[in-house]
């Protein structure tokens, strides 16, 4: 687990999108999903549940 994946799993969580969190990040939508990926391979469930309006974080996403 880093520190960037943390930073953008709290960006999602603050902005409710992928798009927002990697512009407040400056940083790519592509890298913020990516660091999502990891993270939630590392941590091995799933963080946030994509969804058309928007991210919403699953129970461990919250926790």
């Amino acid at each position: 687990m880093k520190i960037h994946q943390l930073r953008t799993l709290v960006a999602i969580s603050d902005t409710g999108s992928i798009r927002n969190a990697a512009k407040a990040l400056d940083l790519s939508p592509a890298a913020v999903t990516k660091a999502m990926r990891e993270l939630e391979a590392q941590v091995g469930v799933a963080l946030i549940v994509r969804e058309a309006s928007g991210i919403i974080l699953t129970d461990a996403g919250q926790a």
